[in-house]
């Protein structure tokens, strides 16, 4: 097992054990695990997870574990405040990460690219509207959001939206929280 898959091995296991086909709702079990800090690059790992692993359980032909590894390898790539360092959240890079990886994509193999690229784009403008950094959870369940639709037209398979939004438990932790402003606050 390699570095990455050792790191995010609770990630994995949890992802296997999901039967939840909602993207939203295996992102809130991953961030709700003892293991997950508040912030950091492991948020670069959940959001595709939480979107593979729902995938799968939606009934989308694949193979979880290998792909989870995969996304363990690439998700690691990412540093942690790529978001202001890089300008790309790492959240919304997992996402496009594990589309890619579902769909096989490669530097040129032309099908898959172009859409990829767009999911990606569309998340990182949701991320930036919600207005302030250093909020790990916040921009992971923003990013998750929106790639369930492009995920569920890609694949072919219907991943549903969470009924609610979630409620941020970890607020008080944040000295960045932007308070009510952020539509996750309590």
């Amino acid at each position: 097992m390699s570095g990455a898959s050792t790191e995010f091995a609770w990630v994995k296991a949890l992802c296997l054990q999901s039967e939840s086909t909602c993207p939203s709702e295996v992102l809130e079990e991953l961030m709700a695990a003892p293991e997950c800090p508040a912030f950091g690059p492991v948020h670069h790992m959940l959001t595709g997870a939480a979107l593979l692993a729902s995938a799968a359980n939606a009934g989308f032909e694949m193979d979880l574990g290998s792909q989870l590894d995969e996304l363990a390898e690439r998700a690691s790539c990412v540093p942690g405040g790529s978001c202001a360092r890089w300008g790309v959240c790492g959240a919304a890079a997992s996402c496009g990460m594990a589309l890619a990886i579902v769909q096989g994509n490669a530097p040129l193999k032309p099908e898959g690219w172009s859409e990829t690229q767009l999911m990606v784009a569309d998340l990182l403008e949701k991320i930036a509207h919600a207005g302030a950094p250093r909020c790990c959870k916040r921009d992971a369940r923003i990013a998750v959001r929106e790639a369930t639709p492009w995920f569920s037209r890609a694949l072919g398979v219907e991943l549903p939206l969470a009924d609610s939004d979630s409620v941020c438990v970890i607020s008080g932790q944040n000295t960045a929280c932007i308070g009510g402003a952020c539509p996750y606050h309590p």
